[in-house]
């Protein structure tokens, strides 16, 4: 197992690029930017997406209204949350009636579902992509990147992260290519614009890619499967020794249900805790990267 490759957004610091990201994306304006702190002015489409009001918006199309947009502001540390909390309250006059709401700073953390709502906002938006790199213009090689997770799944599960691109050009394998190109200058660009000069097809590296993650997977420990089983065959047999001691007091006719219920429970067991590894992909994009000239 790859133990230097970390999941993504762990970190405060990685939480706020990513918003920052997502949002500017999606054409949100960015309305105050301070130390772990946004303030975001959202568009129709991303208000709908994250924030759940469906009666909301059935009034305001049934009664053509113009509403104000919504502004999202948003913490990514306690620190953070307390000072911006605490100027909010300070700017914002008395309130007229006790029941009146005062504006709220939302915390970003994983388990916020606001913050569950953008991931899947980004996840459905970014499934597919073709960016380039820099401006228009260039000569640029083009790749098919992959990434998403090996999911280690048995009564004990894990994750691993991956990051997998093909070249198109010559059909080189490269891991943990988002991190090689996550600081680079990344812009939208037609997909036929990249695909237009390669010499392999996107088939073609599909295929590759099928066969190095399942090289991959064939070249790690499969020691925790082993030791899954071992749990497996030792929670079986006492869910046996359980209904055999059943057994011995009941007769054919009372058996029937009871064989029936240590089948399901076993099926149950087994569908739970069979050790097995699974890949899923969240997201493939064309990625088309400048072409580096040696200096002379």
């Amino acid at each position: 197992m790859n133990a230097e490759i970390q999941a993504p957004l762990r970190t405060p610091e990685q939480r706020l690029s990513f918003c920052d990201r997502y949002f500017t994306s999606v054409g949100a304006r960015t309305l105050v930017a301070r130390p772990m702190y946004r303030e975001y002015e959202l568009p129709v489409d991303v208000d709908k997406e994250l924030i759940e009001r469906p009666f909301y918006w059935m009034w305001v199309e049934a009664t053509r209204q113009s509403v104000e947009p919504t502004v999202l502001r948003l913490a990514f540390d306690a620190e953070a949350q307390a000072r911006e909390e605490a100027r909010l309250n300070a700017e914002q006059p008395p309130a007229p009636f006790p029941w009146s709401l005062k504006r709220r700073v939302e915390r970003i953390d994983f388990g916020s579902p606001l913050f569950d709502r953008i991931l899947l906002s980004a996840a459905r938006r970014g499934r597919i992509a073709s960016v380039r790199e820099g401006n228009a213009g260039g000569e640029l090689v083009p790749w098919m990147m992959a990434n998403g997770v090996f999911a280690y799944t048995a009564d004990l599960n894990r994750e691993e992260w991956f990051s997998y691109a093909i070249c198109l050009d010559n059909l080189q394998v490269v891991d943990r290519f988002y991190e090689r190109i996550q600081h680079r200058d990344l812009s939208g660009v037609p997909a036929s614009d990249l695909l237009r000069h390669s010499c392999h097809t996107v088939h073609d590296a599909w295929r590759k890619l099928q066969r190095a993650l399942a090289d991959h997977v064939a070249a790690q420990d499969d020691g925790w499967a082993e030791e899954a089983m071992a749990r497996l065959h030792g929670d079986l047999a006492q869910l046996s020794a359980y209904y055999e001691s059943l057994l011995d007091e009941l007769t054919d006719e009372e058996r029937v249900p009871v064989l029936q219920e240590r089948d399901r429970k076993q099926a149950a067991l087994i569908e739970k805790s069979a050790p097995r590894i699974e890949c899923r992909i969240h997201q493939v994009a064309l990625v088309g990267l400048r072409v580096q000239r040696a200096r002379p």
